[in-house]
């Protein structure tokens, strides 16, 4: 039973309530969830070919972004429906 709400508590915690596997959805269907929760966190496949996951903060504006960055890039990350779809990160250009 310890075991069970170890594993319950880690799952949890490693993906929050605002995170999403991007090829589970459409690229509308992430754009929206960004739009409505004003950041979400995705778990996307790296673009290399290989196993390798990457997670990444995406935002709908620049508000969403703390005050070390001062303007938003776009990266695009495979969806359900597309190999590229056009998401903003915070970014600094300095």
């Amino acid at each position: 039973m310890r075991k069970l709400l170890v594993v319950i508590v880690g799952m949890v915690l490693l993906f929050p309530s605002n995170s999403t596997w991007a090829a589970s959805q459409s690229c509308q269907q992430i754009q929206a969830a960004i739009r409505e929760h004003g950041s979400i966190i995705l778990r996307y496949p790296s673009g290399n070919g290989g196993s390798i996951q990457r997670y990444d903060r995406f935002v709908a504006n620049l508000n969403e972004c703390p005050a070390a960055f001062n303007t938003l890039k776009v990266r695009r990350v495979p969806a359900l429906d597309t190999d590229a779809c056009p998401l903003h990160v915070c970014w600094n250009n300095d």
